[in-house]
């Protein structure tokens, strides 16, 4: 069993949370222990464990509003590492950007301290994100309300009258977006199997890139301890560079894409000044 001496009264730790974080996680096989806390030097918005047995350490908040994104949920479920908001908050402005009235509807990421979320099972530790589907009406214009319509392999919403359509266009935007901008960090996008088949036939229509569609197979995944996700994205981010050597734990698989572990720790904290300027910042 590992001991820590007390802290002794007025003084500042020395600043070695990294060699800890890792030696626990060692010990852990890798994975979070639940008996472990994040070490208070740990930077804000720093992920640690896993998705699925994790925290989050003062994650940082996704905004009610912002270029071309809406929430959909209360705002102390709205809160993920800090390269998990910025990846949703620049593809919401992105596609704002390039087709018109797009608006990513952004549900349900952590708590502020992470830990269990009423109604999952894993959005833990700040790299989980459910993104609604984009959806048509039945004039053919965007949608722009947030509903969760469970929708088939024929790309129409169940049991809705008037038929709501996907809009295929914009979800293989999204999809296309987080692949190709952002391949080292997009572990999984859940989805059920119908709307993973549409979304892949659209691609293949409309030309998309080989290696995109490759990818694609691999990462959109219908769950098969859970529901389906036939009315939502669950994306799901590796842990960031700057977040492994806090604890944060990737599970796999490690897509052949994605650099591999020893390439993924190449900017972590790795002397004493580094490690200084992270716990007590510029002083």
């Amino acid at each position: 069993m590992l001991f820590l001496a007390p802290r002794a009264a007025g003084r500042r730790r020395a600043p070695t949370a990294p060699a800890a974080a890792t030696l626990l996680a060692a010990l852990c096989g890798g994975a979070a222990c639940t008996a472990f806390q994040p070490d208070p030097l740990t930077p804000p918005g720093t992920s640690v464990g896993a998705p699925n047995d994790g925290w989050l350490v003062e994650g940082a908040p996704v905004p009610d509003r912002a270029a071309g994104l809406r929430a959909y949920r209360d705002a102390d479920r709205r809160h993920g590492s800090r390269r998990t908001v910025e990846i949703v908050t620049e593809t919401a402005a992105w596609l704002a950007a390039r087709h018109e009235g797009a608006v990513l509807h952004v549900g349900d990421l952590s708590t502020v301290s992470g830990g269990k979320i009423p109604g999952h099972s894993s959005h833990r530790s700040g790299r989980d994100v459910d993104l609604l589907f984009f959806t048509l009406r039945p004039d053919g214009t965007p949608a722009t309300s947030a509903r969760f319509h469970r929708f088939g392999a024929d790309g129409l919403a169940v049991g809705v009258s008037p038929p709501v359509r996907l809009d295929l266009e914009r979800n293989w935007a999204l999809i296309e977006h987080l692949l190709e901008e952002y391949p080292q960090d997009v572990q999984w996008i859940f989805v059920s199997w119908g709307v993973k088949t549409a979304l892949i036939s659209w691609a293949l229509a409309v030309g998309a890139r080989p290696a995109t569609v490759e990818r694609a197979l691999s990462v959109l995944h219908q769950p098969s301890d859970s529901l389906p996700h036939d009315d939502h994205f669950h994306v799901r981010f590796y842990c960031a560079p700057e977040d492994l050597p806090w604890g944060c734990a990737d599970r796999p698989p490690i897509w052949p894409w994605v650099r591999r572990r020893f390439d993924r720790t190449a900017h972590a904290p790795a002397d004493d000044d580094v490690l200084r300027e992270l716990a007590l910042g510029s002083l």
